[in-house]
């Protein structure tokens, strides 16, 4: 190889090294340890101080309430994070302005309507999925400020906005903490979910700040074109929105589904001791979350600049990342799943196969980030979802067949079958597209 080449290669990777995608992987992972301490946190506390029952019981409760906040989520979320990144990186100031309000009054309307719908049939509601009848209005509450509180961190993340979303992040989650904490010393097993609803209003509190105070800068930064057509830009965002969330609510939405399925064909206990694995899972799926908000606006900005040549060396150098990154922390969490679980107390050391047999997907998961990224970010978001729903598929298909006889061992083999199978598939679209993108320029 030429020296000119490999000079050029070391000068590109030393550029990268320095600018804001290095720099937001690492706000991305201070707060990260901070989200994954909330949930980790949360349940320790209701299973030391109030038992397996109770959490399994605020566990379907919350999962009911993610189930419907991950479409909404999804369609204006992701839309919003790509789209704001996109028309940042082209200098489209009233593009992405509009982006802006879809995402904020878009999802005020839908909010409300199911709002009203939970108000409406409430009472056939609580009874089919286990829910507290007296939960209702905290559950409506969850939900709306939860959807904002997504919403307004993937905006960040499209407004570059990084350093602010992380100080943000962490404010709230030490004030979660200190909630549950009390909580759970003053032994108030109702106001359980109230915990959440301070951080998130806090959070969104903080972000509405930042948005104001960050507006005059982005602004000046882009250019007030004349020809601009909110009919086209709505088509867009739609398109998109749809996509991303038939796919990342199928696939996302497989986890929360799972423990409402053990609450229906098994009992709070079990859910208790299923939600103590996913307790350890969801620490470590925080990573291809968060780092999927880094990499994909970049891949967007990136595609919007038509800078073809800096996307794939990125995926290169992230993939070899995440494989290590991924075996540092998945092995060691196999290998000694007994004494995590043991945390919780003596009851749910049993999990530890549960753990065991779900950890293999995480690790597939991880290692996905850059491909997933790269699909969503440019124009490829069809393949992402398409594993989506294949994940979503693969896993009911498994719960149905295995869960009558195999119970808590049935619904973690489902979890992890639709994983390696939607994941996978994502994968290999990813690298085909690459080459092609390659080829093509």
């Amino acid at each position: 190889m030429p020296s000119t080449l490999i000079d050029a290669k070391i000068k590109l990777f030393y550029s990268l090294l320095k600018n804001r995608l290095v720099k937001n992987s690492f706000y991305t992972g201070f707060a990260l340890t901070f989200i994954g301490l909330v949930p980790f946190t949360f349940n320790f506390l209701v299973a030391r101080t109030f038992g397996k029952e109770t959490l399994g019981s605020i566990n379907i409760a919350l999962s009911f309430c993610l189930i419907i906040t991950i479409f909404i989520t999804n369609f204006f979320g992701s839309s919003a994070n790509k789209f704001l990144a996109e028309y940042r990186g082209r200098l489209s100031l009233k593009h992405f302005l509009f982006v802006f309000k879809i995402m904020v009054y878009g999802s005020i309307f839908i909010l409300s309507f199911i709002s009203l719908i939970l108000i409406w049939k409430w009472s056939f509601i609580s009874k089919n999925f286990s829910l507290p009848y007296n939960l209702i209005y905290p559950i409506i509450a969850y939900i709306f400020l939860r959807s904002f509180y997504i919403l307004f961190r993937r905006a960040l993340y499209g407004m570059d906005l990084v350093q602010s979303y992380a100080l943000n992040e962490i404010i709230s989650d030490i004030l979660m903490l200190i909630s549950i904490s009390y909580i759970c010393h003053s032994k108030q097993e109702e106001f359980l979910i109230h915990s959440y609803l301070i951080s998130y209003i806090i959070f969104i509190i903080i972000s509405i700040r930042i948005f104001f105070m960050s507006f005059k800068t982005l602004s000046s930064k882009l250019i007030n074109e004349i020809h601009f057509s909110k009919k086209d830009t709505i088509i867009k965002f739609s398109k998109y929105g749809a996509v991303s969330m038939i796919g990342t609510a199928a696939s996302t939405g497989t986890g929360y589904l799972s423990i409402i399925i053990t609450g229906i064909y098994l009992d709070n206990a079990d859910a208790g001791l299923y939600s103590a694995v996913l307790t350890i899972i969801s620490i470590l799926m925080f990573i291809p979350k968060l780092f999927t908000q880094v990499f994909l606006p970049e891949f967007s900005k990136l595609f919007g600049e038509n800078n073809k040549e800096k996307i794939i060396f990125i995926i290169k150098q992230s993939t070899w990342l995440m494989v290590g990154i991924s075996g540092f922390i998945c092995i060691p969490l196999f290998l000694f799943s007994v004494n995590i679980l043991s945390i919780f107390g003596e009851e749910f050391e049993k999990a530890n196969i549960i753990l065991r047999i779900i950890l293999p997907s995480i690790f597939i998961r991880m290692i996905s980030i850059p491909f997933v990224s790269f699909l969503s970010g440019t124009k490829y978001i069809i393949y992402p979802n398409i594993g989506g729903v294949l994940i979503f598929f693969v896993s009911i298909f498994f719960w149905l067949t295995l869960v009558p006889q195999f119970q808590l061992k049935g619904i973690a083999i489902g979890y992890t079958a639709g994983i390696f199978i939607g994941i996978g598939y994502q994968i290999i679209m990813a690298i085909l597209k690459i080459k092609t993108f390659n080829i093509k320029n």
